[in-house]
């Protein structure tokens, strides 16, 4: 929960008499929340939310015909306003395109016990570490190596490489630093980290998730694996229906436990956005945009750009790399820089065969070969990272 808050005031959109019933007794467990207790028409939505000015707006998707465009605007119009979907069963196939309109989360009605608190919660928490700046989250004078560090490697498109960048990455951040560094499997169902890596082993994140509530350094450390580089590694579920099991807030809350153990932590967050990958983007001081240089890539990245902004992403939170760059075919950066309006972060070469090699004998590229074009240019990637996180004003990458 956000710190010194005394109250969270929510606003209950909804028509339905037996879920705004339902809503108001689980709320009322809780004395931090306060319900707004105003009836809502869709004509008068709007007004209400620029008047109460609520922390919450807890959107029942059956209120109107339209309940994505609402959404949108909302986030929009009012962006320190955070939604939270509440769906019934037949809803849940639409979960993409729930985060995609600008909800920060969603609750399955009718509720499972305590899951709409523990929501709401979880929302407010990742609100108040998102409002915190570097300079406040930071004693006066502390060391670059001792803060903590969270970053999510993600792709709007599939193909990108989100976990060939994220495995390099961790063991370049690791060989520049010589701090301990935890890379995270955040494709939760298709994960491939352990086979980049030629780990063999039983263990997952579903060990901590069991344990959520309760973890400690021990456990941690019991849990994650470590790599003849010197990365540890929590691998992602061993069966399809284990990782459908896991929920955002128990993985948000074996997230935090991380962060307290690891000065560095790099999620592969894949390609899919879904209310998991959000969470990893929350939780994180910096998102890494992974994409190719060509035209469907750049449309899949200024939509993200569209989306990034309903999300309460910082600018600066959100950094560009390009990836199997140098082919004849490929877009200029210098023309994507000029039509997506950003600055590319870092750039990583293409070479097909010394990339599938490193794949198929299970060994990183930066472990393989250290000093091949690629290599060298995650390490300069990692030390750009490493000094943007410590001034996060000052340089544009690696570029």
């Amino acid at each position: 929960m956000p710190k010194n808050a005394e109250t969270v005031s929510i606003l209950l959109v909804s028509k339905n008499p037996s879920l705004i019933e339902t809503t108001r007794e689980d709320l009322a467990e809780e004395k931090i929340f306060n319900l707004i207790g105003r009836e809502v028409t869709p004509a008068d939505l709007l007004l209400t939310i620029s008047k109460t000015q609520p922390d919450i707006v807890l959107l029942d998707f059956e209120f109107q015909p339209q309940p994505f465009d609402l959404v949108d605007e909302i986030a929009t119009k009012f962006p320190a306003c955070a939604v939270v979907a509440i769906l019934t069963e037949s809803e849940m196939v639409n979960l993409d395109r729930v985060v995609l309109s600008g909800a920060r989360a969603f609750v399955k009605y009718p509720y499972q016990p305590r899951k709409l608190v523990i929501t709401i919660k979880r929302v407010m928490e990742l609100l108040e570490r998102n409002k915190i700046s570097p300079e406040e989250s930071s004693e006066p004078g502390e060391v670059y190596l001792n803060t903590r560090n969270t970053f999510t490697v993600f792709s709007p498109k599939g193909g990108a490489g989100t976990t060939t960048i994220a495995t390099n990455l961790a063991i370049s951040i690791h060989n520049a630093t010589k701090a301990d560094v935890l890379l995270i499997d955040g494709k939760l169902a298709f994960g491939h980290i352990s086979l980049f890596l030629n780990l063999l082993t039983a263990n997952s994140v579903i060990d901590l998730i069991a344990h959520a509530g309760m973890l400690d350094q021990q456990l941690i450390r019991q849990v994650v694996v470590q790599h003849i580089s010197g990365i540890h590694v929590l691998p992602s579920p061993n069966t399809i229906t284990e990782a459908q099991g896991i929920v955002p807030e128990n993985l948000f809350t074996v997230i935090q436990g991380l962060q307290q153990v690891f000065p560095y932590v790099i999620i592969d967050g894949g390609n899919s956005l879904n209310d998991n990958s959000v969470t990893y983007m929350d939780s994180s001081d910096k998102i890494l945009i992974a994409f190719n240089p060509d035209l469907a890539s750049m449309r899949d990245v200024r939509q993200f750009m569209e989306i990034s902004t309903t999300l309460s992403y910082d600018k600066e939170k959100i950094l560009f790399l390009l990836n199997l760059t140098g082919r004849k075919a490929d877009v200029r950066s210098e023309e994507i820089e000029k039509i997506l309006n950003i600055n590319i972060f870092g750039s990583i070469p293409a070479d097909d065969e010394f990339a599938l090699s490193s794949l198929n004998e299970g060994v990183p590229m930066v472990v393989k070969k250290p000093r091949h074009q690629i290599s060298r240019a995650y390490s300069k990637i990692a030390k750009a990272l490493l000094d943007n996180i410590q001034a996060p004003k000052a340089g544009k990458g690696t570029r």
